[in-house]
């Protein structure tokens, strides 16, 4: 009896190892390059927050979030002669001031849109926290569609206040569905993945 559990409790932790080394690998296979503009003028501090929220969320769908300056990224592949092909994991999303919603025939208290594979964000908080959200919640609509809200989780069309809660605490993300299909979207377009 000794014998058995023995046993079984080495093959639980070469089971639990394993599932360990599949989700760091897993982790590390599904990236998006998000490519950031700052129109709204948000500190230096603060972008880099909403980009750490916004990684975090995605880093517990098991995607890794590769964040480049925009106007940086830009002059880059205009200085080259022949630039590569973008990658086509690579989204952009583009931070403007709350008083630019109307210009994209949106209301004003709207966090952002998706537009194919651009998110705007109408920065109306300079809060890591919300911005980092309303971008996770953007590039969601890109991956997961334009019709993607959900009863929980952050695709929930208006957050409620226990939500922001979850939010503030980093625990609030992503379906175990929605997750799948963030997955399968990338490696359908990077085929060298499997899921």
């Amino acid at each position: 009896m000794k014998m058995r559990i023995r046993r079984w409790l080495i093959m639980g932790l070469a089971m639990g190892s394993a599932v360990t080394l599949s989700q760091d690998a897993f982790a590390y296979d599904f990236k998006l390059i998000i490519v950031i503009y700052d129109h709204a003028n948000v500190s230096t501090e603060t972008l880099s927050g909403a980009e750490d929220t916004a990684s975090t969320i995605f880093g517990n769908a098991g995607v890794q979030l590769v964040w480049r300056e925009g106007f940086a990224y830009a002059a880059e592949r205009r200085s080259l002669l022949n630039p590569a092909p973008e990658d086509p994991v690579t989204l952009v999303v583009k931070l403007q001031p709350e008083s630019e919603a109307p210009h994209y025939g949106v209301r004003s208290v709207c966090g952002g849109i998706a537009l194919g594979p651009n998110a705007i964000i109408f920065v109306r908080f300079f809060d890591a926290t919300w911005i980092g959200y309303v971008v996770a919640h953007e590039l969601g609509h890109i991956l997961l569609g334009p019709h993607a809200h959900s009863i929980v989780g952050i695709m929930r069309r208006t957050l409620l206040p226990e939500e922001w809660t979850k939010a503030a605490q980093r625990t609030l993300g992503f379906t175990s569905s929605q997750n799948q299909q963030i997955r399968t979207w990338i490696a359908e377009k990077k085929p060298s993945l499997t899921i």
